[in-house]
């Protein structure tokens, strides 16, 4: 546990230094002001103004993800090809579980950002909505932090932006009715559809036994996804040895 706090500090030092710090916080600002001052003159109702911005921040999270994940391992590339990062510590594990815990905090700190601005200047809902999205959103995007880490290990930042880009597409795709049967199987759906029942829930509390079924069954198949990519890409990382030219 001491290694990963040490590991964990270290790599927070090294993007103090760089654009990826200011990304977690001027997107962030700059998305809840620019929503908030559209809607002060829209004529929106109060259901649709909620949902909307929720579902802006989930579609834009997997090309952040993807952009940012790959500039974060692309640091580690150049620092000696990877050296660093497979010769630190004792355990490669540590290294990785600190870079995948690193991006998450990062996470939390960009929708905990987005999501309390846009409440604090948008009073007409309970906060607990807000609190249930911000977890709906951060829950919903871990499966792809971790996929994208291993895309940006193995293939490199351009393979990581271009899937973030195809994720960003996918998240929108599946707010149509061409999601609502394959949804839980699709990680780029489940902070979307995660996000829309919870305002559904809200709107109508007295017809919510379909959403709530359905967002368990999400939930459920998420967190088993999750599991399985994460032991997965740990097992793969401890017999990596840095990406080859080839590659």
């Amino acid at each position: 546990m001491i290694t990963l706090i040490r590991c964990l500090k270290s790599d927070f030092y090294k993007l103090r230094h760089t654009s990826i710090l200011w990304l977690h916080l001027l997107i962030p600002l700059a998305g809840s002001f620019m929503f908030l001052a559209y809607y002060e003159s829209s004529s929106l109702d109060v259901i649709k103004k909620i949902s909307g911005y929720l579902e802006a921040l989930a579609i834009i999270f997997p090309l952040l993800i993807g952009l940012i994940s790959g500039l974060v391992i692309e640091q580690e590339e150049q620092a000696g090809n990877f050296q660093v990062l497979l010769c630190s510590t004792k355990s490669k594990c540590i290294t990785y579980l600190s870079k995948l815990i690193l991006l998450l905090l990062l996470e939390i700190f960009s929708v905990a950002l987005a999501v309390g601005i846009f409440a604090l200047g948008w009073q007409t809902v309970p906060y607990s909505l807000y609190l249930k999205s911000a977890g709906a959103l951060i829950m919903g995007n871990i499966f792809i932090y971790i996929l994208h880490v291993f895309i940006s290990l193995k293939f490199g930042k351009v393979a990581s932006t271009s899937l973030g880009v195809v994720g960003s597409l996918i998240s929108a795709l599946m707010l149509t009715g061409l999601g609502d049967k394959v949804w839980n199987w699709v990680p780029w759906a489940w902070g979307v559809r995660f996000c829309d029942y919870l305002v559904f829930e809200w709107a109508n509390p007295s017809a919510t036994t379909e959403a709530v079924f359905d967002t368990k069954q999400g939930i459920f198949i998420m967190l088993f996804a999750i599991g399985m990519l994460f032991f997965s890409s740990l097992f793969w990382f401890r017999q990596w040895e840095g990406r080859k030219s080839y590659e």
